[in-house]
């Protein structure tokens, strides 16, 4: 399956090279900027200043300044962008409407060839980074992840800090400014640096827009290359302080499988990752938690690669494992790596296939971003190929690092990367490999024959139906749209459904569970009805018998990373009710469909009487030493011409909000305001966190900043279209504009008039003077 139809690559005058790539199944164009420096390349007097460049580069540059930067105007075109600094590299990306990726570029050349640092941005900078680290230092993933550095022996670089804080910058900004410089003119050249683009456009559309910015390249020749190469600084094979070592560490409980896997290439990379993550009945993950008697989740964790090697983890997170099952679990780890030599031409090319079909769901920046490193090939290797580089690469696994996670009190507490982090590391003691065989399953198997039985347990399940967008079958089962379920439960429910969203995948079907537009939303969807039933019986048989009931109280020990991920919930008015929709080919299933989900327990729930605004006061949560505002104003609308004026505003407000609050006042270090839907409703949400003022003060500046907006219509650009999240599958998005569009498609009545630009900004402004919507204090 080829990803990308072609590939042009350029060299310009100024040594900089480009890669074009037609991407047909991509909405929008996406720029990777990587530049082949990173944390390890900086001066070890300076910790952070790597990470510092990264931010201070988008200060701007000599041509584009003020809200006419980069980030100010893809937020005002409704685009994404961001930013990462690694050990090895440092990329910038972001994506747009193909049509402004010119401009898009021109903005981001400006700030990464001629930036603009003076004394101002450098001290504000500085002290949003200190506000960063402040929050890593009550990450649990930062934290584990820190400690697991540091018992690396070489390259030394990795234990060291690379973050920053006030502390590493010091007072001397002169000094700071100096070494800043000197960073970005060695590291910062076009000769070393590299850009790829991906557009739906072709890439002589591409082309045109590229060379009005960059000029003409230097060669007139085109080279075609279709294996981009992963541009990144190497460093020598990465060993341990303790081979086969044990590292136990005071956080929430879980289980890592940490490993250093040398490669030639990184087109196994993958597949590999596809195999170690199928929770499908026989999958690694699935054998390991029959083992055990209990459901876990399963995520791979890249920390570094380069053209050698790859250093990642392999997390078993959501439960406690003793120190017996932390061996047995790596033991079984252990079988299945010699399993993976046996799988066939038919087997290898399946989860090959999957894993391409999986990158084809990536948004246009996360897609090219994996595809600039190396990780997406347009034609991947097949069949044997696929196997001997498999096979290859697993045989270099010959130690490993068992990261056990529990809550300890005796552990001694380190500084590692400038983080506080409670370990303690030991030699792993392993019995002698066991022979004994797992039942482990690689697909595709052939199904059962006889189709699984609809017990009917429950009655009186609310089964809607609509018309389909395609020739599938599909259910979406998910929470009403003023309920919610808690982080507790979610995770619990991900975990207990991973064997079912895995299966679908096997059988041409697919199936999710994921938030989307506020929502959480477990769909399935199969051309084939047998095979549909088959998946909705497994999902009965999965779903847990008893759940707790759904609470904010767990929402206290969260971080504000997982606390803004989990918004939906704390905005609910109501938790555990549900809905499910059906829709098929031919509706005359759905009598079978009900019948099969009143086995699930679920307190189901009709949508008619469902509450349609967020009723409950401001809600407070303790939580840790910085306090933290989360907003959401809900809009008022009466047509859709409204909603497209709303729109507009919000594009306004989210790069001035920034600016303001962000870079003027340094408020944070998370600081937006942008639109949002949640459990149906439109309307915008607002993030403010700050280390050194109170909640209620954070209020006020957000009060402050919508009072005293100077409103300048004409820098409003017109939009009308009705932007929504998409969610990677069709069915989805037809659902849910199902849902959405027919509360906004109406017309106003009667004589009176539409809403101005200056009269809903003020409508907005008195909903914040009122706290109208949901406010909720964390501090």
């Amino acid at each position: 399956m080829s990803v990308i139809s072609e590939v042009q690559h350029y060299q310009f005058a100024s040594g900089l090279e480009v890669k074009l790539h037609h991407v047909p199944h991509l909405c929008r164009a996406a720029v990777v900027w990587i530049v082949p420096s990173g944390s390890h390349q900086e001066p070890p007097e300076w910790p952070g200043l790597a990470h510092l460049t990264e931010h201070m580069v988008f200060s701007g540059g000599t041509t584009f300044r003020d809200q006419q930067r980069l980030m100010p105007w893809v937020q005002q075109k409704g685009g994404r962008i961001n930013a990462t600094t690694q050990p090895n590299y440092t990329a910038y990306y972001f994506e747009i409407d193909p049509e402004d990726l010119g401009e898009g570029l021109s903005r981001l050349n400006d700030m990464l060839t001629a930036p603009c640092f003076d004394v101002a941005h450098l001290r504000r900078e500085t002290t949003v980074i200190d506000e960063e680290y402040r929050l890593y230092c009550h990450s649990p993933e930062v934290l584990t992840s820190a400690a697991l550095h540091s018992q690396v022996e070489y390259p030394t670089a990795f234990s060291q800090f690379h973050i920053g804080n006030l502390a590493t910058f010091g007072t001397d900004l002169v000094a700071l400014g100096d070494a800043l410089q000197q960073f970005f003119s060695q590291h910062y050249t076009a000769k070393k640096s590299h850009v790829w683009i991906a557009s739906p456009q072709s890439t002589q559309q591409q082309y045109q827009q590229v060379t009005s910015v960059l000029g003409l390249p230097s060669d007139a020749n085109v080279k075609l290359n279709t294996h981009s190469q992963p541009t990144v600084s190497e460093s020598g094979i990465i060993t341990w302080q303790n081979w086969e070592g044990e590292i136990q560490l005071s956080q929430q409980p879980g289980l890592g499988i940490s490993i250093v896997l040398e490669i030639e290439t990184l087109s196994d990379w993958p597949l590999f990752v596809e195999l170690m993550t199928d929770r499908a009945p026989g999958g690694l993950s699935q054998v390991m938690s029959q083992h055990l008697g209990r459901y876990f989740s399963v995520r791979v964790e890249r920390h570094y690669h380069d053209h050698q090697q790859i250093w990642f983890t392999l997390w078993l997170e959501g439960t406690d494992f003793t120190d017996e099952e932390a061996r047995e679990c790596l033991l079984i780890w252990q079988r299945w790596l010699m399993e993976l030599s046996k799988l066939t031409a038919v087997e290898l090319d399946h989860y090959q296939h999957l894993a391409q079909s999986r990158a084809l769901t990536l948004p246009a920046m996360e897609f090219l971003r994996e595809y600039a490193l190396g990780f997406i090939f347009s034609f991947p290797p097949k069949g044997k190929a696929a196997g001997r580089c498999l096979q290859q690469a697993t045989s270099t696994i010959n130690t490993y690092a068992l990261l056990h996670s529990r809550r300890m009190s005796s552990a001694r507490r380190v500084e590692c990367q400038g983080l506080s982090c409670q370990f303690q590391s030991t030699i792993l003691q392993l019995s002698c490999p066991t022979l004994r065989d797992f039942p482990f399953v690689f697909y595709p198997r052939p199904q059962p024959s006889v189709l699984p039985m609809a017990l009917n347990r429950k009655s009186n399940v609310p089964l809607k139906t609509f018309q389909p967008s395609s020739e599938r079958f599909c259910l979406f089962i998910r929470p009403a749209t003023a309920s919610a379920i808690s982080h507790q439960v979610r995770e619990e429910l991900t975990r207990a459904l991973s064997p079912v969203l895995s299966l679908a995948k096997h059988y041409a079907g697919e199936a999710s569970w994921q938030p989307v537009m506020g929502n959480d939303l477990l769909y399935l969807g199969f051309k084939q009805f047998t095979d549909f039933v088959y998946c909705l019986d497994l999902l009965v048989k999965c779903w847990p018998k008893a759940l707790p009931r759904s609470s904010l109280d767990d929402y206290e020990i969260l971080p504000l990373r997982q606390l803004l991920l989990n918004m939906p919930s704390l905005l609910a008015d109501d938790f555990d009710q549900w809905t499910v929709t059906y829709t098929g080919p031919s509706l005359t299933e759905s009598k079978r469909v009900q019948a099969l989900l009143g086995n699930l327990p679920i307190d189901w729930y009709t949508e008619e009487s469902v509450p349609q605004r967020f009723q409950q006061p401001v809600q407070l949560i303790t939580q840790h030493d910085h306090a933290t505002l989360i907003a959401f104003i809900q809009y008022d609308t009466d047509s859709i011409q409204e909603l497209f004026l709303y729109q507009q505003l919000a594009r306004y407000y989210e790069s001035e909000f920034y600016h303001q609050l962000r870079e003027v006042e340094a408020v944070g270090y998370a600081v937006a305001c942008r639109e949002r839907i949640f459990r149906d409703h439109w309307g915008l949400q607002i993030i403010l966190q700050s280390s050194h003022r109170s909640a209620e003060q954070l209020y006020i500046h957000v009060l402050t900043f919508f009072r005293d907006l100077v409103f300048t219509s004409f820098r409003i650009q017109p939009h009308f279209s009705l932007d929504i999240e998409k969610s990677g599958n069709k069915d989805i998005d037809h659902y849910l504009q199902h849902r959405l569009f027919p509360a906004v498609q109406m017309t106003k009545q009667g004589g009176s008039q539409p809403l101005e630009l200056e009269e809903a900004h003020h409508v907005l402004v008195e909903k914040v003077r009122r706290k109208e919507g949901r406010w909720i204090y964390i501090e």
